[in-house]
């Protein structure tokens, strides 16, 4: 599943799809949330990958293009409630793979010259998300995603319902 209901496509054997359970929630569940893209960019600098970007608030990029992307459902209780994050990464597609409406904007790490075994790029992510959901590690990992962010400096316009309420320069 992807954001407001989107699909994401994949095809069996092509990507890495998996969810991780929190609980009690991380500490500030939407800047965990957030940081998600940096631990994904992380495990796959451990695994070659060390130029990937991010696009606003946790996608991540190979050249411009999506690779990964995580979204994240929290609930409050009484103790201390619950973050279920969902992270996929598109691994083995080929070009062919991709919905034709997709080809233009997705790529997959195969694509991206880089061969990846899934279950170490799942052992890496958890490892990562293990790290930044650190108060202590928060600092440096928020630092990260500005630097691999592809949002800050540029200039941005927030709509509602198809209508521009704010532009600026995203800081």
């Amino acid at each position: 599943q992807g954001t407001r209901g989107r699909s994401w496509v994949a095809p069996p054997g092509t990507s890495l799809l998996a969810s991780w359970l929190f609980r009690p929630a991380p500490a500030e569940p939407g800047l965990f949330a957030l940081l998600a893209g940096v631990a994904v960019a992380r495990a796959l600098a451990h695994l070659g990958m060390s130029d990937a970007s991010l696009k606003w608030p946790n996608d991540v990029e190979a050249g411009h293009k999506k690779v990964a992307g995580a979204l994240a459902h929290a609930t409050t209780d009484g103790e201390g409630g619950s973050l279920v994050l969902g992270i996929g990464v598109n691994v083995h597609q080929g070009l062919d793979d991709f919905p034709p409406e997709l080809r233009a904007t997705a790529t997959s790490l195969a694509l991206a010259a880089h061969s990846v075994d899934r279950l170490s790029l799942f052992v890496d992510i958890t490892r990562e998300l293990e790290r930044v959901a650190k108060p202590a590690e928060r600092q440096a990992a928020l630092e990260e995603w500005r630097k691999r962010s592809t949002l800050l400096g540029r200039e941005i316009e927030v709509t509602r319902e198809g209508r521009p309420v704010v532009r600026g320069v995203a800081r």
